[in-house]
Formats: structure tokens, sequence, C-alpha cells
């Protein structure tokens, strides 16, 4: 996979008013110019783990760089130590405080009844423990259509907390995993942006010198968004409840690039495309999220409800806002 690297940045400043974390600090070194420089030059700054991974400066950049990719690839190459890992990267939230009892139960007896399908579902974390219910309302409308998708159990976290905070070598324990649990030559339905955004994206950047450098960009190939498979696959255009009330949130790891599918979805809904702030741990800690908030908590006005598609999103705003405006995912809201 072919990276542009970050020496060939053309300092032009056109992705300085795209990235969150510029627009926040207004210090070149928080910008993807700055990053491009220090990386570039092989220079260490705490502004370089302020990236957010969103990808927003490749889409603007006229030599097409993505600073989080030659970031990842930097990354890769380094060796930390190995940490305990566990399958499902959201279940220790059940024994925090700040839970606020947004993790759900998941049984995932219920998998028994789908071993066989003619496509994978991806039962990303978020979908077992903060929006269930958007789960077994897609069941739902399989069902109307008479349809069985195939869900592997046993499936694990796709690997972001590891990804953002430099464990590399623990993804690709994750994606090996989703490898082997996805065999078959079906698509890959994905609900998270962010999941989606790694299984596509990331999975084939970090195995690109790999063995399984091909396997897993065939799996890439297979991984749709959700609204995405029911057009291409069942022509089916997916119908949300449009009211005034409901703030429709479009999460950065779906943007890039938007299908036609999803632009139509956008503006059919108003979506907003504001950066939540990410959910990465190392900023949670140095509170970088709730200054972040600041920037982008007037959208919610006279919004009782927040419907997004990323679990990253669904955790901050959860975190962070009281209700109203109540969390939920799109596709809660179906019709």
């Amino acid at each position: 996979m072919k990276v542009i690297g970050p020496e060939n940045c053309l300092s032009c400043g056109k992705c300085l008013p795209q990235c969150p974390s510029y627009r926040f600090y207004l210090q070149e070194s928080f910008s993807p110019r700055g990053r491009n420089f220090l990386l570039s030059k092989g220079l260490y700054s705490p502004s370089l783990d302020f990236c957010l991974f969103c990808e927003r400066c490749s889409k603007i950049c006229p030599q097409g760089i993505s600073f989080p990719k030659a970031y990842l690839i930097k990354k890769a190459r380094e060796k930390k130590p190995p940490i305990p890992h566990l399958q499902d990267s959201l279940y220790l939230l059940k024994f925090l405080p700040l839970n606020q009892n947004i993790i759900k139960d998941f049984k995932e007896e219920i998998l028994q009844n789908f071993k066989e399908g003619d496509f994978y579902i991806y039962l990303s974390c978020g979908l077992k423990h903060l929006y269930p219910e958007a789960f077994f309302k897609f069941l739902g409308l399989l069902k109307r259509e008479s349809l069985r998708p195939c869900i592997p159990s046993g499936q694990s976290c796709c690997g972001i907390p590891y990804l953002s905070s430099g464990y590399i070598d623990v993804v690709r324990d994750y994606a090996k995993n989703i490898l082997q649990k996805f065999a078959e030559p079906k698509p890959i339905v994905t609900y998270c942006a962010t999941c989606f955004w790694v299984l596509k994206r990331v999975y084939p950047l970090l195995f690109a010198e790999e063995k399984e450098g091909e396997a897993f960009k065939e799996l890439s190939q297979r991984c749709y968004f959700v609204f995405d498979f029911l057009k291409i696959f069942l022509q089916k255009n997916i119908e949300l409840e449009n009211k005034k009330e409901i703030l429709y949130h479009f999460p950065c790891h779906l943007n890039f690039p938007l299908t036609s599918e999803e632009k139509n979805l956008k503006n059919i809904l108003g979506a907003k495309d504001f950066c939540c702030g990410s959910a990465k741990l190392s900023l949670w800690l140095r509170g970088f999220q709730r200054e972040y908030a600041k920037l982008w908590k007037g959208e919610l006005m006279g919004k009782f409800y927040l419907a997004t598609l990323c679990t990253g999103c669904y955790l901050n705003f959860s975190f962070l806002l009281r209700e109203p405006p109540k969390i939920m995912h799109w596709l809660e809201f179906l019709l």
C-alpha cells in the first residue's frame, strides 16, 4: 500500500482549519503541517499524540498526505512491551464509576441462530454494549426482507483503543482474530464508523509488509458500512425518523470518501459532521475532550436526541453530556 510520506508536505496550510486539535490549540505543532515537519525530521513533540486519527487533513491535502497513516507506520515499527488485553474492550467499563449505566448486557447465545448466512455482521463492542437496540432493529429489517446474516461468535474488538495508545502488536492480534472469523468471501457489514475505518484502512496498512498483507487487502474490500450495504446489495434505501428534535451526527471516519448513499442521507437528515474530540484514553487523562466539547455543544440547542454512528463518539457524548439529549445510534430510529 503506497503511503505518501510527510516529507512531501508543501506547507500550503490548507489542512490547518480542517484539523480539530489545531482549531482548538492554534499552535503550529498541533497542525498536520507541523506534525508532518516533526515526523519528517524525526523530532518528538507531545502534539503528535493529539492527532485524533480523523484524517480530515488528507481530504484537503493537494498531495493526499495522511498524517495519521504516516504516524501509524512509524508506530508500527516501534516495539512496545506486550500488555494483557480482552477480546471485548468495553467490558471493563462495567466496573467503572463513570459507567453511568450506559453499558448494556449482550447475550451471545442468540448468535447460535446465525451460524450460516449470505453475508457477515461484524459485532463491534458498541453494537453489543452501547446500542444493542440498533442491532435488533436491523435484524428486524433483515427478517422483513427474508435475509439471513452470518454472525460468528467470539469476534474480537477491532483494536482501536490499543491503536490509539501505540500498541500495534495488540491490534495485529485482534486483526488476525477477525481475519479468521470472516474467512469466507462474503460481504462484511459494519455499524461503527471507527471499526469500519480500522478494518477498511488500517489493517491493510499494518500488514502491508507481512505475509497476510493480501488477505487483509481482500478483507478490506469486503467491508461495507450498513447504509451502503443495503443500497448496493439489496437496492434498498434506509428510512429513518426525521424530526427536528433529533440531531444526526456524522462521524469523521465515514468521510473518506463519502459514498453517494451517505451523501444523500447526510443531506436529507441535515446531519452535522463535527469532530467529537475522539475517545483516545491518553487525551481523556489530559482533559482534552471536556475542553474540546466547547466547540460543538452549540449544535445541540433544542435537541432531545443525539444520534451517532460511532462507538467512540457515543462514549464521548455519553460521558460529557446529561440528558437531554439522549445518546443513540442512527439505526435506533429505523422506520
